[in-house]
């Protein structure tokens, strides 16, 4: 591995062990500070919304002054938030730290993909990309999972804690990259700087912008809908005690990251038996069949298993899309891949709120059948209008 690639897979992961350490936490935290589990909830969206607003922003910044200088800055206050959650007095004081964390985590993932972009050609940028996302996950993985156990043994501070010393490493080997000046992205012709609304102009020139990033909204809110409430899947549906809920729901949204590393470890192969459209498709029914089933599995064991088995659906369904977003506007890819982790986001932000609504008003069954249905749909509208229009248009080529 280059030191290039070492330093993009590092912050990547830092970036996915703090985006997911508050899932297995919902109860614990509201316990602590007398919230209900809804309330407490909104902590995922404060940490993602303010990340897909400020992707807009952070992609442009990174085409006009560099992306690995933006990365080394985002990583930097994230770290700084992270480590200030863990110390915060009041629940407002928590979401306010998880406000600032979203909006410099926007900055590390995007701009990371984007600097894949510039350095691999289309050939080889999804089994580049594929393998990003072994770092990604395991940072998702490891940030649900260590901090359900590290939450059971040094109560919900102590992993937070810990994602901020995970991220403080990050920030380390950033910057000892810096000074032994052994980082740089693939030379790009000299061009200058351009304002946002020309950068976005070329991204929009792409008929299919508005299809991609609509599709990536709703990827976000129909998979990540239940992740602040797997806990409570548990305790109502799993079998779980209000004990070892956390716990269990940290190992068993680490399944999920599970079966993303399988997938990274396998992408070329997939790509080569399924090709993309097929890949999209099977990967969103895996998912819609996995959370239909949810609640109907008895002992956290088996969501774990399930959950494994949508992992490998969901990146399936999502490296198509990310390789879509890289390939819109090749001289903004950074506007172009922040807008998409943007829309992302935006899902996973707003994800959770309607799940919970439709959750209270008619039981984790009916918003679960929901989400199941929305991500067949999805799954048809982006192998008919993303992945067979970008193929089509790759083949006139």
């Amino acid at each position: 591995m280059s030191s290039l690639s070492l330093v993009f897979s590092v912050c990547a992961f830092a970036s996915g062990f703090g985006m997911r350490t508050l899932d297995p936490l919902i109860l614990p935290i509201g316990d602590a500070f007398g919230v209900t589990p809804s309330t407490a909830a909104l902590l995922t969206t404060a940490y993602a919304l303010p990340y897909a607003v400020a992707q807009p922003f952070l992609g442009p910044l990174g085409d006009r002054f560099g992306k690995l200088r933006c990365i080394r800055i985002c990583v930097a206050v994230m770290a700084l938030a992270l480590l200030a959650g863990a110390l915060a007095p009041g629940f407002g004081s928590l979401l306010a730290t998880r406000l600032v964390a979203g909006v410099f985590a926007g900055g590390i993932i995007p701009l990371v993909l984007a600097g894949l972009g510039d350095a691999y050609d289309l050939h080889e940028r999804q089994v580049a990309v594929g393998r990003l996302l072994v770092a990604i996950i395991s940072g998702q993985m490891l940030g649900s999972a260590a901090s359900g156990l590290v939450s059971a043994a040094l109560g919900w501070r102590g992993a937070l804690g810990l994602s901020g010393a995970v991220a403080v490493c990050a920030v380390a080997l950033s910057a000892w990259s810096l000074r032994a000046g052994s980082t740089t992205c693939a030379p790009q012709p000299a061009v200058a700087p351009q304002p946002f609304r020309a950068l976005y102009a070329q991204v929009f020139a792409n008929p299919l912008a508005p299809w991609l990033y609509g599709a990536v909204v709703c990827e976000g809110a129909l998979v990540f809908c239940l992740f602040p409430y797997m806990g409570q899947l548990l305790l109502e549906h799993g079998g779980s005690s209000a004990a070892a809920a956390p716990s269990q729901a940290g190992l068993v949204l680490g399944g999920f990251g599970i079966g993303g590393i399988v997938y990274g470890l396998a992408v070329r192969r997939i790509i080569q038996v399924l090709g993309m459209r097929r890949m999209c498709a099977l990967g969103a029914t895996a998912v819609a069949g996995v959370y239909a089933l949810l609640v109907w599995l008895p002992v956290w064991w088996l969501h774990l298993l399930a959950m494994a088995v949508s992992g490998i659906g969901y990146y399936m369904l999502h490296n198509c899309l990310q390789i879509e977003s890289t390939e819109l506007a090749p001289s903004a890819r950074g506007s172009a891949v922040a807008l998409f982790a943007g829309g992302f986001f935006l899902g996973q932000g707003l994800g959770p709120l309607l799940f919970g609504a439709l959750m209270h008003a008619a039981g984790f069954g009916a918003a679960l059948s929901a989400a199941a249905l929305g991500l067949v749909v999805l799954g048809r509208v982006v192998v008919s209008r993303v992945v067979a229009r970008q193929a089509t248009a790759a083949a006139a080529h």
